[in-house]
């Protein structure tokens, strides 16, 4: 089954030919930055937690600018954990809408939202919230996103936490950063903070957008790391 996700991939990238639109300088942490207006993008994340028993995440998404500053992403989620079988896990809905244009404030505004439905009834379905506060001068970008996450039905927790990123942009082709994580989980008057960091490395071509990350645990609670690539094409 891994191997025909890998398959579907190869064919999405091999079917699309037209410029990228929406690269990302991180892998978790995201920039100021919306799809234009009537542009799509598929993107493909794979992200691996690697812990006691190691799991596997797929995220296919395609992406589309409503307006120049508002665009709206469908995802389906597949999950494989080192001692399970592979799922489809979930279907996510996410929005984004940024606030005024480049440089009008001192840290570029844009709001985000996601809700993700689980297809299991026993998990727990997330809306999640976010606001992106980013800041580039010349090839220097500073990002930083606070973050607010409810999981509910059955039950309910949430969580409060930060993504952040410092990069550097080398050559149009090559950006180099590092990103850092924290989440607090609060769920039945228990808690739990987990923080992560690490190097991200971004490339482009043409037509395609390739970044790869890998974020260590600095805490007790943290999964001894956390890698993830992502690879965006325009269609």
């Amino acid at each position: 089954m891994k191997r025909s996700i890998q398959m579907l991939f190869l064919l999405i990238v091999v079917l699309c030919s037209s410029a990228f639109a929406d690269r990302r300088n991180y892998v978790w942490t995201y920039q100021y930055m919306t799809m234009p207006e009537g542009k799509t993008e598929l993107e493909f994340y794979q992200t691996t937690k690697l812990k006691t028993v190691d799991s596997w995440e797929y995220r296919f998404e395609v992406e589309h600018g409503l307006t120049d500053r508002w665009d709206i992403s469908v995802y389906q989620i597949f999950t494989q954990p080192e001692d399970g079988e592979f799922k489809w896990s979930s279907v996510q809905l996410r929005t984004r809408y940024r606030l005024g244009e480049e440089g009008q404030y001192f840290m570029d505004p844009l709001l985000y939202f996601e809700y993700n439905r689980k297809l299991d009834l026993k998990e727990k379905n997330k809306v999640e919230a976010k606001l992106i506060l980013a800041k580039t001068v010349d090839n220097f970008n500073i990002s930083i996103n606070p973050v607010y996450e409810l999981f509910f039905a059955p039950g309910q927790k949430y969580e409060l936490g930060v993504d952040a990123g410092m990069s550097y942009q080398f050559h149009p082709k090559f950006i180099a950063g590092t990103e850092f994580i924290y989440r607090w989980e609060s769920e039945d008057d228990e808690t739990e903070s987990a923080a992560y960091f690490g190097p991200t490395l971004s490339f482009a071509s043409g037509n395609w957008w390739y970044s790869m990350g890998v974020a260590f645990g600095l805490s007790d609670d943290s999964d001894d790391a956390r890698v993830r690539f992502l690879m965006g094409v325009g269609i």
